[in-house]
């Protein structure tokens, strides 16, 4: 599924007198099967974007197209979009409310007015994509710890078989261990499903090893755009708008402005590493 956005705005508080720009003159194109990451600092407009990218918020002006269908024109069905891209909030517990895992991820899919046995085919598949055992079916989600809590949402959001999964900020207030583990379950569904990913993430880190493409915004506007080791090359850049590069990638640069002829573009620690092995060795 491919979505452009042309030309669009958000005001929040139109009309009240109060009003903030949150998004202006927003033009990208995501094309179907992209793992992209989202990055900016607090009120950059990354979360207002996503919730557009869904229909949670309507543009104040401006268009969206999802497979070259306009999804302002009166006869788009809205429901039909948020089945296609489905959203996974900051905080999972916002998106859980029924009384077990088993009843809360089955909930969309009914909505969808599927039948039983489908219903129940795509949540259980969905949980086991998401790692979630047999033994939780029916225990209440708010029981569950963070880190299961969070694959929980997801399962809820997959048991849909979205064609784009936006997430925000799905790894905020994890361990090491459980953000590891739901980046690599993302990672994975990118890979074996093909499925288009939008990662929303304030972490330099987590975008540079796992998205294939970074979009950085600042006061409402897309202020760079391309593959990560690019994008990372605009240090000063990044640091002036509270961002900032990856700390291998800031090794790299102190290095090479050193006089160091390493080759290549590394951002995570591995390609890092091995970048400067192969300096010293003269490869």
């Amino acid at each position: 599924m491919s979505i452009k956005l042309q030309n669009v705005n958000y005001i929040y508080g139109m009309g009240t007198g109060k009003e903030k720009q949150a998004l202006s003159d927003i033009n990208i194109e995501i094309n179907n099967g992209e793992f992209i990451g989202i990055a900016g600092h607090t009120g950059s407009g990354k979360s207002t974007l996503v919730q557009l990218l869904n229909g949670l918020e309507r543009a104040t002006s401006g268009d969206i197209f999802y497979n070259g269908q306009n999804i302002y024109s009166k006869s788009y069905n809205m429901r039909n979009l948020r089945s296609k891209a489905g959203l996974v909030f900051q905080y999972p517990e916002y998106q859980l409310f029924e009384t077990t895992v088993i009843n809360d991820v089955q909930f969309g899919p009914k909505n969808l007015g599927l039948p039983q046995l489908e219903v129940e085919l795509r949540s259980f598949n969905a949980l086991k994509m998401c790692g979630i055992d047999d033994s939780l079916l029916d225990v209440s989600p708010f029981a569950l710890s963070g880190g299961q809590k969070r694959r929980v949402a997801i399962a809820g959001v997959l048991a849909m078989q979205p064609e784009v999964l936006i997430l925000d900020e799905p790894a905020a207030g994890l361990d090491p261990a459980g953000r590891d583990e739901i980046l690599g379950l993302l990672k994975k569904l990118h890979n074996e499903n093909n499925t288009t990913i939008i990662l929303v993430s304030h972490s330099m880190e987590d975008i540079a090893a796992y998205v294939d493409r970074m979009v950085v915004m600042n006061k409402g506007k897309i202020v760079l755009d391309g593959k990560p080791e690019k994008v990372f090359q605009f240090e000063k850049e990044l640091e002036q708008i509270g961002l900032g590069v990856p700390q291998a990638a800031r090794i790299i640069h102190q290095l090479k402005d050193a006089g160091a002829d390493i080759k290549g573009e590394p951002v995570t620690t591995d390609e890092s590493i091995e970048a400067i092995y192969k300096w010293l060795k003269g490869f």
